[in-house]
């Protein structure tokens, strides 16, 4: 196993366990949250189940095993923790008959009958009708995880599932492929589908380009679904490049904190991944290297990503500069949105601008507090912060 925690049934398509990871830390949380409400039933439905590229026989390494794995434990936690009973259930869809046949077969062996799972064969789109008659009006988790891009991921498409209320969704944007034919002619109904209409990015630079597709894509999904989103990056393996973004759509505030925490964990797990995918491809080209290291080129396991508090604080300062403002469950939903920042972020800023002297707490003395200086609560419970008028 790798430093990064990474099993070796994963080498080769590290996208793929941090694409794992997240999903499966986001799923623990979200189950034992809604679980603890008044939701008798939590449905999940895998639009595009495989397996595929599998290695390990119990498919701990597909989505299928996690997904099945995460409901498991969260309803055996549920009983213990809380007296809870709530009933899980999974939908899996795989148009490929052959890794159908493997799903078919392994649902069979699925060893929890407090489970109930459902496998579909067929394109997910010419499904949608089931799809929803399946869901009953229970909450529902959607992964879609398509190997390819076109019509399949567009807002018009997934429409019937978007509209559904009780609904969470995490989609795979391939946007390595997007972004090569973004400007090609052939593809200009595909990138109208996907967009809205046909970006213009002539000009610009590669961020530009990224985050001009991504509030557009958004802003799409957004026409049919209700709600916030949020994206992580999923880099290509051993490459400073974009495979592709998990885009993240919620109708509650605190999914946004929630999801957006335990992306920015599995970005330091990314870049410790990246840094041994590199170091075992310089070991495959010249067979050298540092034996006296067992991490060597690998980054300290709590090095964090980029330091990105100037940007979070030009995000602060401006709102605080209005007057008070109590940063409730919604207001700080609002930040994580709308600047694609982490929760670890806005807290550093905001412990920064209070040493400085800057801003202050109206409600609480926060000079104790060493990580979460910002403590969100619902509306009217929440705490006042305010720009100091002496800093200008």
């Amino acid at each position: 196993m790798a430093r990064s925690g990474m099993p070796d049934t994963y080498i080769g398509r590290e996208q793929a366990y941090i694409k794992h990871t997240i999903l499966k830390a986001y799923l623990a949380r979200l189950f034992m949250i809604i679980g603890q409400g008044k939701e008798p039933v939590i449905n999940y439905v895998d639009c595009f189940a495989g397996p595929w590229q599998e290695e390990d026989k119990a498919l701990r390494d597909t989505s299928i095993g996690i997904s099945l794995e995460q409901m498991a434990s969260c309803q055996q936690g549920l009983r213990e923790r809380f007296g809870g009973n709530v009933r899980f259930r999974a939908l899996y869809i795989e148009e490929d008959i052959a890794a159908f046949d493997k799903l078919q077969a392994f649902l069979a062996r699925q060893p929890n009958p407090d489970i109930d799972t459902t496998c579909l064969h067929g394109d997910y789109t010419t499904l949608l009708g089931d799809i929803v008659a399946w869901c009953g009006g229970y909450f529902t988790f959607f992964f879609i995880d398509p190997k390819g891009w076109r019509k399949v991921v567009s807002a018009e498409t997934m429409e019937p599932l978007l509209q559904l209320p009780k609904s969470e969704f995490l989609i795979n944007l391939m946007y390595d492929f997007i972004n090569r034919f973004v400007g090609v002619d052939r593809h200009a109904d595909d990138m109208s589908a996907l967009f809205g209409e046909v970006p213009d990015l002539d000009d610009g630079t590669p961020e530009d380009r990224q985050r001009i597709l991504l509030k557009r894509y958004r802003g799409e999904l957004k026409k049919y679904y209700q709600g916030r989103s949020a994206c992580v990056p999923i880099m290509r393996p051993g490459h400073d490049r974009v495979l592709y973004y998990l885009v993240y759509l919620t109708r509650h505030p605190r999914g946004i904190d929630v999801f957006k925490t335990e992306a920015q964990k599995m970005e330091i797990v990314q870049r410790i991944t990246q840094q041994e995918c590199r170091l075992r491809k310089q070991i495959e080209q010249d067979g050298t290297a540092d034996m006296f290291a067992d991490d060597a080129g690998l980054p300290p396991q709590d090095q964090m990503p980029g330091d990105n508090r100037l940007e979070a604080r030009a995000c602060l300062l401006p709102r605080l500069s209005e007057g008070p403002l109590m940063i409730d469950y919604d207001v700080w939903a609002d930040l994580l949105e709308d600047s694609d920042l982490y929760p670890a972020d806005f807290q550093e800023a905001m412990k920064q601008l209070v040493e400085e002297g800057l801003v202050q707490n109206l409600d609480a003395d926060v000079s104790r507090r060493r990580t979460k200086i910002i403590r969100p609560r619902r509306a009217g419970r929440s705490e006042r912060w305010v720009r100091n008028p002496k800093s200008g």
